[in-house]
C-alpha cells in the first residue's frame, strides 16, 4: 500500500470515528443522535427541560422549521406515544400482582384512556393555534392521570404506575409552558 492510499485509509478511518464519537460527545436525544440546538434552546424554557430535550427532540428531523410550535408538537406527540406505553404497562402489570392493585390499575387504565382522548383534542385544538382549548385539554389530561394514585393511596397499596404518573405530569407540564409560547 503507497503513501497516498495509507493516508487515505487514516482520513477515513478519522471520519468514521468522528460521525460515531461527535453526536455521542454533543449528548444524545434519547439514542437518536444529537439533540437540534433549535429544540434545545426552545426546551431550555420549559419546567423539565432535559424530558423535553430526551422526547421532542427525537422528532425534530420530521419537522421543515423548528419553532415553538414545532416543539409543542414534538411534546404533545411524545406525551401520547408515553400515555400508550403506560397502558401497556397496566397490562403487564395487572397480571402479577395482588387483586387489590389490580383494581386500582384498571382504575388506571380508564384515567390512560381518558388521557389519550383529552390529548388528542389537544392536538386538533393545536392544529387550529387554540391554545385555550389546547391548554385546558392538557390539564384535563394531567387531572386524569394524576387520579391513577387515589384507589392505591385508598387501598394503602403501592402504585406501579408513579413513575410514569411522574413522567406524564413532566411532559405536561411542558406542554403546557411550550402552549404559552405559540
Amino acid at each position: 500500500m503507497g503513501p497516498a492510499r495509507a493516508r487515505l485509509v487514516l482520513f477515513a478511518a478519522v471520519a468514521l470515528l468522528f460521525t460515531v464519537l461527535l453526536p455521542q460527545a454533543l449528548g444524545k436525544a434519547g439514542g437518536g443522535g444529537a439533540v437540534n440546538p433549535q429544540v434545545a434552546g426552545i426546551c431550555s424554557k420549559t419546567p423539565f427541560p432535559e424530558v423535553c430535550k430526551s422526547t421532542a427532540g427525537r422528532h425534530a428531523t420530521k419537522y421543515p422549521v423548528i419553532d415553538n410550535l414545532a416543539v409543542l408538537n414534538m411534546q404533545v406527540d411524545a406525551f401520547s406515544k408515553r400515555t400508550a406505553q403506560a397502558r401497556k404497562h397496566v397490562t403487564k402489570s395487572a397480571r402479577t400482582i395482588p387483586p387489590a392493585q389490580a383494581q386500582a390499575l384498571t382504575f388506571c387504565d380508564t384515567m390512560y384512556m381518558n388521557t389519550q382522548d383529552t390529548i388528542g383534542a389537544a392536538q386538533r385544538a393545536i392544529t387550529f393555534k387554540d391554545t385555550g382549548t389546547a391548554k385546558i385539554m392538557l390539564q384535563l389530561a394531567v387531572q386524569d392521570f394524576d387520579s391513577c394514585d387515589r384507589p392505591f393511596t385508598q387501598a394503602g397499596v403501592p402504585n406501579p404506575m408513579g413513575k410514569f404518573d411522574k413522567e406524564l405530569n413532566q411532559m405536561a407540564n411542558n406542554c403546557m409552558t411550550l402552549a404559552n409560547m405559540i
